[in-house]
């Protein structure tokens, strides 16, 4: 009998310890030297590349560094662009939202996209959050300026995840401007 309650008291411990792990291991992230401070549930990846943003006509050069990482099948990004000498704010957050809706086959004007209330970004141009879903896939999207760098904050997950919209609240709730 005590070797069946010793077994008993290790499976409910295992039980109640994988029930405490957290899915979600929330951590604060920025680039170096930033100001810019969001919660990253996992350890991120980091890049930087050279790219080129549409602008009507005109391709607008730019260094994107990026910064992600993949957590209970969702996947996070914070994306930080210094602006170029020379080109409009607006220009370029237009440029760099359209860019980052294309490969979903989606317009800009096709996106659920609102105002963002986001304390010290700069207001010109407004920060917005974007919303799109299509049959596989559901993005919320974040565009803001502080400094004079632009910064994009995404998160993507299946389109049938059921805890996306309270992990995006977390996570959108999560960025800090200093």
């Amino acid at each position: 009998m005590t070797k069946s309650w010793v077994y008993l008291l290790c499976a409910m411990a295992v039980c109640v310890c994988t029930a405490c792990t957290p899915a979600l291991n929330w951590r604060e992230v920025r680039f170096d030297a930033g100001d810019v401070v969001v919660l990253m549930p996992c350890k991120p990846d980091q890049a930087v590349r050279n790219i080129l943003l549409q602008s009507g006509q005109d391709a607008l050069p730019a260094s994107l560094q990026l910064q992600g990482c993949e957590a209970s099948d969702l996947q996070f990004t914070l994306g930080q662009i210094a602006l170029p000498a020379g080109v409009l704010p607006d220009v370029m957050l237009n440029a760099w939202q359209q860019a980052s809706l294309t490969p979903l086959s989606v317009r800009t004007q096709d996106a659920l996209t609102q105002p963002w209330a986001l304390a010290g970004a700069v207001s010109a141009p407004q920060a917005v959050r974007s919303r799109v879903k299509t049959a596989a896939l559901q993005v919320e999207f974040g565009w803001f300026m502080h400094g004079n760098k632009l910064y994009q904050v995404a998160m993507y997950g299946a389109a049938k995840t059921k805890s996306f919209d309270e992990t995006a609240d977390v996570y959108f709730s999560g960025i800090k401007l200093q």
